[in-house]
C-alpha cells in the first residue's frame, strides 16, 4: 500500500485498545494521539471530539471511517458531518488508523483536522459471552463467535447495554450487532460487513456554574427539561478485493439508514418565556455509495515507486425537521422541514516515487464534485414568535422561503504532497502539505449557487521512528481556514466565523519491549486563532471551546501468574491517564481543567475470566463542557442577558465488574 501521508500518522493496534478500559467504539478515540472527547448530552448522543486545536463538535472536523463505510451525515441538522460511533463495540474493533490533516488523496469530505479509520476483527476463537455489573444500575450483555480456523475479520457480536445514569436524566440503553465474513475466491477475497444498532437515551442538559458553586443545586441536579432521543444504524458493506505481486484493488459498495430524534434546551426560557425553548430535531437518511482503488508497483526511478487510481461516490437522501416543543410537550411550531438529496463523487490519484534510496516523494491530487438538490418547506416565520419579522426567534435563522426548491453544485480540487528522507535505520524526517474541505450546510445554499466550501491548508514538518521495540513521532504543524464555525448556544447550531489558524506540535510514542508489556502515549499543543474578524470575535482571539494541551497515556501488564487446574493463570493489570488543560471560553476565560484516570484488573483461567473496570479512579470532579452563553431557566421572569457559564457535570467514579466464559 501506499507509504505514510505524513510523519504523525500513526495507527493503534488491539495491545493498545486493551490496556485501558473502553465503554463503547467511540470511548477508543480517547488512544489517538491529540484527541479528547466529551458526551455532554447523554449516552447516545455522538461523542464532542476536539482534535488538534479543532472543536470538531459530533464530526464536522473529522473524517471517519467504518468497515469500509463513512460514518459523517451530510447536512444533518444538529451538525455538518455528525459521526455516531456508539454503533461499534470495543472488543470488534482490530486496529484504528489516523491520518492528521489532509495530505492523503483517499481524505475526503470532512478531513478538516484529519481521517479516523477502524478496522473490525475478533481474535478469541469459540464463543465469549460476558456479563456486566456495575454503578449507577450500568448491565451489559456480550455475545461473539469466531471460527478459530477462520480470518480474524469473520465473526459476530451481540451487545445490550443499559444504565440508570448517574444522576436525574441519565438513563441510556442501547443494544447492537455486527457480523462479518470473508471468502476466499481463489486469488481474491469477498468481505460482508452487517450492522444494526438502536439507543434511547435522556439527556440532563445544561445547568449553570454559579448554582452548583453556590449549593442552589446539587452537582448532578438538572433543571428539569425534558431532553434526550433516539439513535439507529443499519450498515451493509461489500469490499471484493485482489492482491497480485505488484498490484492490489478494492471495490466496495456500502448502504446505511440513520435516524437521530433529538430534544434538546440550552437556554431555558430566553426566547419564550412562558413555554421555553425546547426544540426537537429529526434527521433520517439513506446512504448508497461505493469505493473503489487500484495500487500498483512501477519501475520508474526505483522498484519501490507506485502509482494509485481511486473513486468514492455516495448520495444522500436526507428527511429533516425541527419543531418548537412547549414544557406540556405540544407542538408549537415548526422551524425546519425539508428534504435533501446530497451527492459527493470524487477520484484521485496518488504517485510515490524515489529518485535516489534514502529519499521518497509522495503527491497527488484529488478532485470532488458535490452536488445538492433541496426541497425546502420551511415556512417563512416562526410560530412561537408569531409573524412579527422581528421577533428575537426569528433574528436567530435567515428567513426561509416556504415551499421552494434549489439546486446547487461545486467542485474542489485538492493538491497533496510529502517528502520523506531516510535519516537513519528506522528514523525518517517528513515534510507534508495538503488542501482539504468540509461541505457546507445544504440548507444554507441558494438555488444555482456554486457550492461554497470551507478550504483548509495544512502543513506538517516532523520526524518518526520506528523499531521492535518502540515507535513514535514528533511534529509540528499548523493549518488555516478560509472559514470556521463555532457552537451558538441560542441557535443550538455551528454559526459562521471568521477564518482561523492553528499552529502546535505533537509527541507520540509506542513502547513494546516484551510480551507482557505495553505503553502508549501522547502530548499535543495547538493554539488555535482567529485571522479574521466580525462583530463577535477579533483576529488573534482564541478560538472558544478548544483546548490547547491534550495528553494521554495507556500502559498494561499482562503477565502469566502460574498455573491452576493445568491451566495457566494470567493477568492483565492497566491504566490511562487523560488531561486537558487551557480550554478557552468567550471573552477571555478559560475553563476548568480535566485530569482523569481509569484503571483496569483481570484474571483469566483459560475458560473464565473475572475483571474489574474503573472510570474516573480518583473520583475527580470536573466538567464534560462548558458554555458561556446568555440563557434563562426561570419560566416568566426577565431575561438573564448578561453572558454566563453553563456546564455539564462529567462522571463520577464507575465502577464495573465483568464475568467472561470462553468456550472453545
Amino acid at each position: 500500500m501506499a507509504p505514510p501521508s505524513s510523519a504523525s500518522e500513526t495507527t493503534r493496534d488491539q495491545a493498545v485498545i486493551q490496556a485501558a478500559p473502553h465503554r463503547t467504539g467511540g470511548d477508543l478515540l480517547q488512544v489517538v494521539p491529540g484527541v479528547f472527547i466529551t458526551q455532554h448530552s447523554g449516552q447516545g448522543k455522538a461523542y464532542q471530539v476536539f482534535y488538534r486545536g479543532f472543536d470538531a463538535v459530533h464530526g464536522q472536523d473529522l473524517e471517519f471511517w467504518v468497515g469500509g463505510a463513512p460514518v459523517n451525515e451530510v447536512s444533518n441538522i444538529h451538525g455538518q458531518g455528525y459521526a455516531d460511533l456508539h454503533f461499534v463495540m470495543p472488543e470488534v474493533v482490530s486496529r484504528v488508523t489516523v491520518l492528521p490533516g489532509n495530505y492523503s488523496p483517499e481524505q475526503g469530505d470532512f478531513a478538516v483536522a484529519g481521517t479516523i479509520r477502524y478496522d473490525l476483527g475478533y481474535t478469541e476463537p469459540g464463543i465469549t459471552a460476558k456479563g456486566t455489573y456495575g454503578s449507577f444500575g450500568e448491565r451489559r450483555l456480550f455475545l461473539a463467535y469466531h471460527d478459530q480456523d477462520a480470518s480474524p475479520k469473520s465473526f459476530a457480536a451481540f451487545e445490550a447495554q443499559s444504565t440508570d445514569g448517574f444522576g436525574p436524566a441519565r438513563a441510556a440503553s442501547r443494544t447492537s450487532g455486527v457480523a462479518q465474513q470473508v471468502f476466499n475466491l481463489g486469488d481474491d477475497k469477498l468481505r460482508l460487513l452487517a450492522t444494526g444498532y438502536a439507543a434511547n437515551f435522556d439527556s440532563p442538559g445544561v445547568v449553570r456554574l454559579a448554582d452548583i458553586e453556590s449549593g442552589t443545586i446539587g452537582r448532578f441536579d438538572t433543571y428539569g427539561v425534558n431532553q434526550g432521543g433516539f439513535s439507529s444504524r443499519y450498515q451493509l458493506v461489500t469490499e471484493y478485493s485482489g492482491s497480485r505481486v505488484s498490484s492490489d484493488w478494492a471495490l466496495a459498495p456500502f448502504a446505511i439508514l440513520r435516524e437521530l430524534k433529538l430534544k434538546q434546551n440550552y437556554t431555558g426560557y430566553l426566547v419564550d418565556p412562558i413555554n421555553g425553548d425546547t426544540t426537537q430535531l429529526i434527521n433520517e437518511s439513506t446512504t448508497l455509495g461505493f469505493t473503489g482503488h487500484y495500487h500498483r508497483v512501477v519501475h520508474w526511478l526505483s522498484d519501490k515507486d507506485s502509482i494509485e487510481a481511486g473513486i468514492s461516490v455516495r448520495n444522500d437522501w436526507i428527511s429533516q425537521s425541527q419543531l418548537n416543543i412547549g414544557t406540556d410537550q405540544r407542538v408549537l411550531g415548526t422551524v425546519v422541514d425539508a428534504k435533501i438529496r446530497a451527492m459527493d463523487a470524487a477520484g484521485w490519484l496518488d504517485l510515490a516515487v524515489s529518485p535516489i534510496s534514502r529519499l521518497r516523494i509522495r503527491g497527488g491530487l484529488r478532485v470532488d464534485g458535490l452536488a445538492y438538490h433541496v426541497q425546502d418547506n420551511t415556512p417563512a416565520t416562526d410560530t412561537r414568535a408569531g409573524t412579527d419579522p422581528n421577533a428575537f426567534s426569528n433574528k436567530l435563522r435567515p428567513p426561509s422561503p416556504g415551499g421552494q426548491a434549489r439546486t446547487a453544485m461545486g467542485t474542489h480540487y485538492g493538491p497533496r504532497a510529502t517528502i520523506d528522507g531516510l535519516v537513519a535505520p528506522g528514523l525518517h524526517a517528513m515534510l507534508s502539505y495538503g488542501e482539504g474541505f468540509r461541505s457546507p450546510q445544504a440548507r444554507s445554499l441558494g438555488d444555482g449557487e456554486r457550492t461554497p466550501f470551507a478550504t483548509v491548508r495544512s502543513m506538517e514538518a516532523g520526524m518518526r521512528y520506528a523499531s521492535p521495540i518502540i515507535s513514535g513521532s514528533l511534529s509540528a504543524f499548523r493549518t488555516t481556514l478560509n472559514g470556521d464555525l463555532v457552537f451558538d448556544a441560542a441557535t443550538t447550531r455551528n454559526e459562521a466565523v471568521p477564518g482561523s489558524a492553528r499552529i502546535g506540535g505533537a509527541l507520540e510514542f509506542t513502547i513494546d519491549p516484551v510480551p507482557w508489556f505495553i505503553s502508549s502515549g501522547s502530548v499535543t499543543y495547538t493554539r488555535a486563532t482567529f485571522t479574521g474578524s466580525d462583530s463577535q470575535f477579533n483576529a488573534g482571539d482564541k478560538l472558544p471551546y478548544v483546548p490547547e494541551w491534550i495528553i494521554r497515556e495507556d500502559s498494561a501488564f499482562m503477565p502469566t501468574l502460574g498455573r491452576l487446574w493445568s491451566r495457566n493463570l494470567t493477568g492483565r493489570f492497566g491504566f490511562a491517564l487523560t488531561g486537558m488543560f487551557n480550554r478557552p471560553q468567550p471573552y477571555g476565560q478559560f475553563g476548568h481543567n480535566v485530569f482523569l484516570v481509569d484503571g483496569l484488573a483481570q484474571l483469566r483461567l483459560k475458560e473464565v475470566a473475572l475483571g474489574i473496570d474503573v472510570f474516573n479512579l480518583l473520583d475527580t470532579h470536573w466538567y464534560d463542557s462548558e458554555f458561556t452563553y446568555s440563557a434563562n431557566w426561570n419560566p416568566g421572569a426577565a431575561a438573564r442577558l448578561v453572558p454566563e457559564r453553563y456546564v455539564t457535570v462529567g462522571a463520577p467514579r464507575t465502577l464495573l465488574a465483568t464475568l467472561s466464559l470462553f468456550i472453545n
